[in-house]
């Protein structure tokens, strides 16, 4: 056992120094030195079939890119935007545990990804073009536009329920790099497959060469994560895998993120595993409050943690969610109300307890539920628009 963790450590140490695509093993022109703090993040899902809508055009990322006013006058609104996916289609989960009976992702399914936010049109092509729109009207921005990428997580086994059923229980399904078949038993293939990611990214960048955009980090979805003597550790053993992975984006200039949910297990050592940022889902929005915000602050606080605003779907009137599943678009919703308040009760907690202005702010929105506030002709929605379209417009935090 003890040679077998050796070895592994070894891989980890020597990660920062690892090609794992063959792109480059120096850096590229906008990796400069040093990862610079952010205010603010939006995160924008997309490449799963059945989002609708599916693709993300210069319209639709302009709710995110800019806002307007009550006196119409248009600001910049997000600096950096987080872009993931949970799912690849009907049968398989793309970037988590798969324990609720899909086959984990292979790399076919990480290939997508690039595919639908390198697309030709939209993706991060409509977003170079509604900033450039925007900048013709308002003049160019502080900054470029941050860009982070998620990074799947490379499932242990290729059918995650079954394995621990005693069944399927094969670890050679994903694919290969450079001829040779990943094994996720192994921590260091499973390394070598995140960095295939990381590297095939870094070079879709290099290749497009943005105008307005740049990549400025990667995002780890697993919300939980475990050391040794956590739950089924040996089939994670994220403070190996994640911790090397982290050191190689490090090398490159490249920053290191993570929204997981509150009281996490693994929040207390974000800083442990490499990342430069945790933001905490406080998780009061979507049920009756389990938190406190006294023990929201304090562990915000305690761990130097950024802040989560949380709404979708559910928000506004009429309904245009799904997650309500036995209403119907356009039916009245039932906790646009409740959820209204709750959301407030972020914006208001964030200013009275100091959080405004001294950390980071991610927006998760569901699928569309940003742009789906802001042409909302419904009073409320607009007065949620605005309040938090101000929020974060009047961060001191942004550049």
């Amino acid at each position: 056992m003890k040679s077998i963790l050796m070895r592994i450590i070894a891989v980890a140490a020597t990660a920062m120094i690892f090609s794992s695509c063959g792109t480059t093993a120096g850096l590229y022109s906008w990796e400069k030195d040093g990862i610079e703090p952010i205010a603010d993040a939006a995160i924008c899902y997309g490449g799963h079939a059945a989002r609708n809508p599916y693709l993300w055009t210069p319209e639709r990322f302009e709710k995110t890119v800019a806002y307007t006013d009550e006196n119409g006058k248009e600001h910049w609104l997000f600096d950096n935007m987080i872009m993931m996916e949970l799912w690849d289609d009907d049968y398989a989960v793309t970037f988590s545990i798969a324990n609720d009976g899909r086959y984990s992702s292979r790399k076919e399914h990480w290939q997508r990804q690039l595919d639908y936010w390198f697309d030709s049109q939209n993706g991060f092509a409509a977003l170079e073009q509604c900033i450039s729109d925007v900048a013709s009207r308002i003049g160019k921005p502080s900054s470029k536009r941050g860009i982070i990428f998620s990074l799947p997580d490379p499932v242990y086994f290729e059918h995650y329920t079954n394995a621990m059923k005693g069944e399927n229980r094969n670890t050679v399904y994903w694919g290969e790099i450079d001829g040779v078949a990943m094994d996720f038993s192994k921590p260091e293939d499973r390394i070598k497959a995140y960095l295939w990611l990381v590297d095939a990214v870094r070079a879709k960048f290099a290749e497009a060469k943005y105008r307005n955009i740049e990549l400025i980090g990667f995002y780890v979805l697993s919300e939980e994560l475990s050391v040794p003597g956590s739950f089924r550790y040996e089939y994670k053993q994220h403070d190996i895998t994640i911790k090397a992975v982290a050191d190689y984006c490090h090398s490159v200039n490249e920053g290191f993120y993570w929204v997981p949910y509150a009281m996490a297990p693994g929040i207390e050592r974000s800083r442990d595993f490499g990342f430069d940022l945790t933001v905490m889902q406080p998780n009061y929005y979507w049920t009756d409050a389990k938190w406190s915000w006294d023990q929201i602050e304090k562990t915000i606080r305690e761990h130097g943690l950024g802040m989560e605003l949380e709404f979708e779907g559910t928000h506004g009137e009429p309904l245009t969610s799904s997650i309500l599943s036995n209403l119907k678009n356009g039916e009245a919703n039932p906790y646009a109300e409740r959820n209204k308040a709750r959301f407030q009760e972020y914006l208001d907690n964030a200013r009275s307890r100091g959080l405004y202005g001294e950390v980071p702010f991610v927006l998760y929105a569901g699928t569309n539920g940003l742009y789906e506030l802001a042409v909302s002709e419904d009073e409320k929605d607009k007065e949620m628009y605005h309040k938090l379209c101000k929020f974060v417009i009047g961060n001191p935090l942004k550049k």
